[in-house]
C-alpha cells in the first residue's frame, strides 16, 4: 500500500513571493555646502557635484526626491541657483549645485528621498522666464496659475511640492518672495499658482513634485503668512533660531518603528526680508518618539532675517525597510481523482536584505 501512494501521488515544491504592499524607502541629508571658502569667496558660474551612497543597496534604480532645508544667502544681491539629481544607481546618486551669483550662498542643506513604490511619482519642472512672464516683471502682489499633470493611476493623490532652485532678481526690492497655492488634486492633474510681490522678479523657478496614491504616505504643507503676531517679526534675539512649530496626528502604524520611519520636510515658500547681513531660513522635524502618535515641524530663522511668511512642506512615510514581505513554500499534491490540494508547509516573514540568502 506505501508504494501505491508513492506511484499515484506527485509532490511539486514551488517556492513564491508575495506581498501586500511593498516600498523601499531611504532619506539622508547632504551638508556639502556648509561655509567652505569656495562658497564664500566664490567664481562664478560654481559647479560642485556631491555624491550619494545609499545605506543599503536597492532592488532597483529607484526615483530621488530633493528638498531644501536650510539655505543662506548675501541680502541685496539677485539669487540664482539650481540643484538636480544625476547619474541614479541601484547604489547612490549625485547631486548637482549650480550657484550663477552675484549673492552668495555659503550654506545649503538637501534632504533628498530614494524610493522605489509605484504608487509614488516624482516631477522636477522648470518654470522659465518666458513661462513667468507675470512675475519676472512688475511691481506689486503678482500671480500666475500652471497646471501638472500626472498619470491617471491617482484616484485620490496626495500633492506636494519642494523648491529646489530659482533665479530671483531683487534690485530695489524690500522682500525676497515666492509663494505656491496648490489647488485640489484630481485622478490626473492639480492646478498650482505661484505669487510674489514688491519688486522681486521671479526669473525661473526649479520645483520638485511629489505625487502619491498610497493611503499609508503623509504628505502636505504648512506657513503662517502676513501675521502681525508672527514671532519671525520679533528682532530682538538675533543669536538662536526663532522657531514656529506645527503638531501633527499621524496613524498608530507609524509608531510600529519609529526608528525607519521615512520623514522628510523642504522649504517650499517664503517672504524675507533681512536689514543688514545674510537672509537665513532651516527647516527641521522632531522625529516621534516610541509609541507616540504626535511629530512636529519646525521651522524658523536667526539674526537680522524677517521672515513675514514662510511655507514648508513635509513627507511621512512608514518604515522604509519593506517588512510586510513574506517567503512561502508550498507543496502541491497532485492525487488520483486529478483534484489538487494545496498545503501551505513554511510562511516565514522575511526583511529584505534576507531574501538574498533563500
Amino acid at each position: 500500500m506505501f508504494y501505491l501512494i508513492v506511484i499515484l501521488c506527485v509532490t511539486i515544491s514551488q517556492a513564491q513571493y508575495g506581498f501586500e504592499y511593498y516600498a523601499e524607502w531611504q532619506t539622508g541629508v547632504d551638508n556639502s555646502i556648509s561655509k567652505q571658502e569656495q562658497f564664500l569667496f566664490p567664481t562664478y558660474p560654481m559647479r560642485f557635484q556631491s555624491q550619494v551612497v545609499f545605506p543599503r543597496r536597492f532592488s532597483v534604480r529607484p526615483q530621488v526626491l530633493l528638498m531644501h532645508q536650510e539655505i543662506q544667502w548675501s541680502r541685496g544681491r539677485n539669487i540664482n541657483y539650481q540643484t538636480y539629481v544625476s547619474d541614479v544607481t541601484l547604489f547612490g546618486f549625485n547631486i548637482n549645485y549650480i550657484i550663477w551669483g552675484p549673492a552668495v550662498i555659503p550654506i545649503l542643506s538637501v534632504r533628498w528621498v530614494a524610493l522605489v513604490d509605484d504608487q509614488v511619482e516624482i516631477q522636477y519642472v522648470h518654470y522659465q522666464e518666458e513661462d513667468l512672464h507675470q512675475l519676472s516683471q512688475g511691481f506689486g502682489a503678482r500671480q500666475q496659475d500652471f497646471m501638472i499633470s500626472y498619470y491617471p493611476r491617482y484616484p485620490a493623490p496626495k500633492v506636494t511640492a519642494f523648491i529646489v532652485g530659482a533665479d530671483f532678481e531683487i534690485f530695489n526690492s524690500l522682500f525676497t518672495s515666492v509663494r505656491i497655492q496648490m489647488g485640489i488634486p484630481t485622478s490626473n492633474s492639480m492646478d498650482v499658482r505661484f505669487l510674489t510681490r514688491d519688486f522681486c522678479h521671479v526669473r525661473s523657478l526649479y520645483v520638485a513634485y511629489f505625487i502619491s496614491n498610497n493611503y499609508l504616505t503623509l504628505a502636505g504643507s504648512v506657513g503662517t503668512y502676513y501675521s502681525t503676531y508672527n514671532q519671525f517679526l520679533d528682532n530682538s534675539n538675533k543669536q538662536t533660531i526663532r522657531a514656529q512649530k506645527f503638531s501633527r496626528m499621524v496613524p498608530s502604524i507609524y509608531s510600529l518603528d519609529p526608528a525607519y520611519n521615512i520623514l522628510a520636510q523642504g522649504i517650499s515658500g517664503f517672504d524675507v526680508h533681512s536689514y543688514a547681513g545674510s537672509a537665513y531660513m532651516r527647516v527641521t522635524a522632531e522625529s516621534m518618539i516610541n509609541q507616540s502618535q504626535i511629530y512636529t515641524l519646525v521651522y524658523g530663522t536667526r539674526g537680522d532675517t524677517v521672515l513675514t511668511y514662510m511655507q514648508a512642506s513635509y513627507i511621512l512615510h512608514p518604515p522604509g525597510l519593506p517588512f510586510h514581505y513574506y517567503y512561502k513554500n508550498y507543496d502541491w499534491v497532485v492525487t488520483k481523482d486529478d483534484k489538487i490540494v494545496l498545503e501551505e508547509t513554511i510562511q516565514q516573514e522575511k526583511k529584505i536584505n534576507e531574501l538574498n540568502k533563500i
